[in-house]
């Protein structure tokens, strides 16, 4: 019984590091739009940062992104935290 509540323990760690590897990409874009948008000015290190539609793409796909992986990785906490809870982790 030990042994299926650590596989399930390491099931679960893995979604959840999984899920925070994806979440590299929101992350990025956010950072890269808030620098084109605000640090560069018309001077970033890559031309692309320099356009201002680029630069609001991708503060748009990033929010977007970073919600949908908030709404992936909460409710993964959530489950982990009551199964440590639960199990006596």
């Amino acid at each position: 019984m030990s042994t299926r509540k650590e596989n399930e323990r390491t099931e679960m760690q893995n979604s959840i590091v999984r899920m925070q590897i994806i979440g590299v990409i929101p992350t990025l874009f956010l950072g890269l739009g808030i620098y084109g948008l605000v640090v560069a000015k018309g001077d970033a290190f890559h031309p692309l940062l320099n356009n201002h539609e680029v630069v609001y793409t991708m503060l748009a796909t990033g929010i977007v992104l970073e919600i949908w992986h908030l709404s992936k990785m909460i409710p993964l906490f959530k489950q982990y935290a009551k199964f440590k809870q639960l199990s006596g982790m």
